[in-house]
């Protein structure tokens, strides 16, 4: 199978962009368009790369995000026949003209773009109400979400604007993607009339210390009879420990049990004894582990340099870097 994008010219204005997370989500869509086999062509302005000092630097030296993003690219004028171009709405205008296919990524829609900040997004779409403990400060989600998943909108946009034909504007609004991230703020309210905060003390899952890291306890209701004897202590057995309820109400001295039996074993450890009671838990692995990880090596979402290979398929089929080689 040839790459579905194999003969396409894409025009990525992410480095023109005016703001970080309009110039981050066109660098997602057309490194998209990259793996999809498309011909990416990145004009950048009198500075050079905006991204070649971003964090997170890699210990050669480089960023890491520079080198994620900007793959299967090149740099150049914005000159010659383009199917598509992607980038705000100065830059589009400035640079697009004649292009049949423009990916517009604007804050709130067209015509309503103020200044914004991947935080202001975050804060806005209520997912800086939902992370982090209660009692303290909110808690930045990693990475760069919110503009990545506007990024695969406008890829997804653009997929059937060159489906379809003809002349097209896919326009993304940051806002809307970051709120459809969050989707169970809408929910929430509709079914239980407010929207979900950060639980703190009225958390039911936690993040807790073993001997060689972390592990992440996920568990629900039918699950504690489970948890119960895998620790095995005793005074897990009194009545105020019996519901969920009772266990958030007595947190402090629930978590005191839980902290010696945890502490005392590895990750490894806690994950099979887990296991062998079907309670569901988390290792919390560090970054290098990832690329030796069973799930990530399985699905071949990491390459041996630890550049993710981005999982997109065209038509049932997953997309190889071989396609994309041979196009």
């Amino acid at each position: 199978m040839a790459a579905p994008l194999a003969g396409r010219r894409v025009l990525d204005l992410g480095a023109l962009c005016a703001q970080r997370p309009h110039g981050l989500a066109a660098s997602m869509a057309a490194r998209l368009c990259a793996s999809y086999g498309a011909e990416v062509v990145r004009p950048l302005p009198e500075g050079g790369e905006p991204l070649a000092q971003a964090a997170p630097l890699l210990p050669a030296g480089g960023s890491a995000l520079d080198r994620f993003l900007n793959l299967g690219k090149q740099s150049g004028p914005a000159t010659g026949r383009f199917d598509v171009a992607i980038g705000d709405d100065a830059a589009l205008s400035a640079h697009a003209a004649g292009v049949p296919i423009r990916a517009r990524i604007s804050v709130f829609g067209p015509g309503e773009d103020p200044p914004m900040s991947e935080l202001g997004l975050l804060a806005l779409s209520g997912l800086l109400g939902i992370v982090g403990e209660a009692e303290g400060p909110p808690a930045r989600l990693a990475g760069h979400q919110p503009a990545y998943a506007a990024g695969l909108a406008a890829c997804t946009g653009i997929l059937a604007a060159l489906r379809a034909g003809g002349e097209e504007v896919v326009d993304v609004s940051l806002i809307d993607v970051a709120t459809w991230l969050n989707w169970k703020v809408a929910a929430g309210v509709l079914v239980l009339g407010s929207s979900p905060v950060r639980g703190g003390a009225r958390a039911d899952w936690y993040t807790v210390p073993v001997k060689d890291g972390h592990v992440a306890l996920v568990y629900q209701e039918k699950d504690w009879p489970g948890l119960r004897a895998v620790v095995g202590d005793a005074r897990l057995e009194e009545e105020r420990f019996s519901t969920a309820a009772g266990r958030r109400q007595h947190r402090v001295e629930f978590l005191a049990i839980l902290g010696p039996w945890f502490l005392a074993r590895t990750r490894a450890e806690v994950t099979a004894a887990a296991q062998s009671r079907r309670v569901p838990v988390g290792p919390v692995k560090w970054p290098a582990e990832l690329l030796a990880d069973a799930q990530n090596r399985a699905r071949g979402f990491l390459g041996a340099d630890g550049m993710p290979v981005l999982p997109i398929g065209w038509n049932g089929r997953r997309v190889t870097p071989e396609m994309t080689d041979a196009a």
